[in-house]
């Protein structure tokens, strides 16, 4: 079996059906064309579509009413409501994390589990530090600085002294 028969088989095979709808360029209907006149297994899948595709053209449309779309949609609308009143918050926690595990593969190529979740709580982390950072005052870094008392509210000196070192003592060796 050639090599081309295992991917180009499996991309022409999902595309034979947007060939036939003319839904393509030109330049890749001449690629399936000349790929299918080059390969058996797909020429014959490629006239099981045509035959299927033929015949669906003589069934007669089905009629539908004129509320059935508004129907369908309302009825799948609460069927999600209901879903999302039962699923408890473990789950759903559960799926947002695989979401952004997927969101992630997808735009990081990661396929690390514990890089993932190593980079997920990052993210949750910089995003709570964000959102619910504390303010300056609450920290208390410099306690002395920070008391009531009347001492402190007056201005206070600061000194500091100035130490300068002598130069070096240089001695020359004359020979």
């Amino acid at each position: 079996m050639p090599k081309y028969k295992t991917n180009g088989c499996k991309n022409v095979q999902t595309q034979l059906s947007a060939y036939f709808d003319n839904e393509m360029p030109t330049w890749k209907r001449h690629l399936i064309g000349w790929h299918l006149k080059q390969c058996p297994d797909c020429k014959h899948r490629a006239k099981a579509i045509e035959r299927t595709d033929k015949l669906l053209h003589f069934v007669e449309p089905v009629k539908v009413s004129d509320t059935f779309l508004s129907t369908v949609m309302s009825r799948v609308t609460t069927m999600k409501a209901t879903q999302k009143a039962h699923q408890s918050l473990f789950n759903r926690l559960g799926s947002v994390v695989e979401g952004l595990q997927l969101w992630m593969r997808s735009n990081i190529r990661a396929y690390n589990l514990v890089y993932m979740f190593g980079l997920i709580f990052c993210v949750i982390t910089m995003i709570g530090v964000t959102l619910y950072s504390p303010r300056i005052e609450k920290l208390n870094l410099f306690p002395q600085l920070s008391s009531k008392s009347s001492e402190t509210q007056q201005e206070r000196l600061v000194s500091f002294e100035v130490i300068l070192l002598p130069e070096p003592k240089r001695f020359f060796k004359i020979r």
